[in-house]
């Protein structure tokens, strides 16, 4: 038996050291810029594959070496010193190889080269608590880790009562802080969806008037940048009365938090199957944490029962409340294919206002401000995909010839 084994290693080991010994020749040779688009597009794609495939056996063989070593702390860290990447990120792919052993078809695709190491630890951490969710989330990573990322969320608190996972999310917030490499403070954070939500509601109205403050396109910044103008703002105040940069004042501001409850679901006060209860680009929330809220300044219930708000027109520019509220809801993120945008983004008229398009939500969507621009300057919006909601943005006719 031992002797089988050894060959079996024997012969592994050789066709690893044969495919690399060809990858370094390749490698020496690889000259990037000699590659056509569609060559470089197709060169990506193969070198995709094989690195999905090398970081599912480096994952394997990390929990083997973690197994078969006496102390996992240390196992962990001689694997990271390996690889050259953080303790944390090992001890990550430990558990995702771990939870795949009850993962036959996630396991079977990260063999195949069809996930990441990103991918495979979100279907893994997600399928453990729900395996019946396992091939819906296998087949929603085809379309992108955002969408992938929020279908997890979501199938793990389907079967997470709603009361506890609450409290889970409680005793799991954090703030932790360090100085980076450059000097520069840095940090992570943590909040339950019914706090975080009203952050980020915050953050990102502020965001905006930092933005209406930067007309000049040449001056304008990151999202991220002006976040962190946003967040120093709240902390520090008024800037003029600190040493800090922060761009505009941040006192006063009005942010608004809407959360999608079926109707069924705040009368019954729970969550049946159909039905939704969850803040828009968040994710989903304890009921009882809403019926609490409700009435609160901040707090905006859409009841999904009532005016039938697809109908709602308005002959002018201005959006009717109705309307902007069922374009919160909707999903705040660009509308435009494989874009998951969710930071500043602008309401458009898919069909121009000026040429009599309708103030309607049919004809309003959301775009980020890059693919604005593009809109604004000819470019053409397609179809809305019926299973994705997303749109192409095509050139104008005048330059894709």
């Amino acid at each position: 038996m031992w002797h089988t084994s050894s060959l079996l290693y024997e012969h592994m080991f050789a066709s690893l050291m044969s495919a690399r010994s060809m990858l370094d020749e390749i490698a020496l040779a690889f000259d990037a810029s000699s590659l056509s688009a569609a060559e470089a597009v197709r060169v990506v794609d193969e070198l995709g594959s094989i690195r999905r495939v090398v970081d599912g056996m480096v994952a394997k063989a990390a929990r083997r070496v973690a197994e078969t070593h006496s102390g996992s702390q240390s196992a962990a860290a001689s694997v990271a010193r390996s690889l050259g990447v953080g303790v944390g990120e090992v001890r990550g792919a430990i558990e995702t190889a771990t939870k795949l052993e009850g993962l036959p078809a996630t396991d079977r695709a990260v063999r195949e080269g069809r996930l990441s190491g990103r991918e495979a630890q979100l279907i893994a951490g997600a399928a453990s608590h729900n395996p019946s969710a396992e091939a819906e989330l296998l087949a929603i990573a085809k379309h992108g880790l955002v969408p992938l990322q929020d279908a997890c969320v979501a199938a793990r608190a389907r079967v997470e009562d709603p009361a506890a996972r609450r409290k889970r999310h409680h005793a799991q917030r954090e703030f932790r802080s360090w100085t980076d490499a450059d000097g520069m403070w840095a940090g992570r954070f943590r909040y339950a969806p019914e706090v975080g939500g009203a952050l980020k509601a915050a953050i990102e109205k502020q965001v905006q008037r930092i933005f209406r403050d930067h007309k000049n396109p040449v001056d304008n910044e990151s999202n991220d940048a002006y976040a962190a103008d946003a967040v120093a703002g709240f902390v520090l105040g008024d800037p003029t009365e600190t040493a800090g940069t922060v761009s505009t004042a941040t006192k006063g501001v009005d942010a608004t938090v809407h959360i999608l409850v079926s109707h069924g679901t705040l009368v019954r006060g729970g969550v049946a199957d159909g039905e939704v209860c969850e803040i828009p680009g968040v994710g989903p929330v304890d009921v009882g944490w809403v019926t609490e809220l409700l009435g609160s300044a901040f707090l905006t219930a859409v009841i999904k029962k009532g005016k039938d708000i697809t109908t709602v027109a308005h002959l002018g520019r201005r959006v009717p409340a109705e309307v902007l509220t069922a374009l919160v809801v909707s999903g705040r993120e660009c509308d435009i294919e494989e874009c998951h945008h969710r930071g500043y983004l602008e309401r458009d008229h898919v069909h121009d206002h000026a040429l009599g398009g309708q103030t309607s939500f049919a004809n309003l969507g959301w775009l980020c401000y890059r693919h604005h621009r593009l809109k604004s300057g000819g470019w053409q919006l397609g179809v809305r995909d019926p299973g994705t909601g997303k749109r192409k943005l095509r050139q104008p006719p005048s330059r894709a010839a």
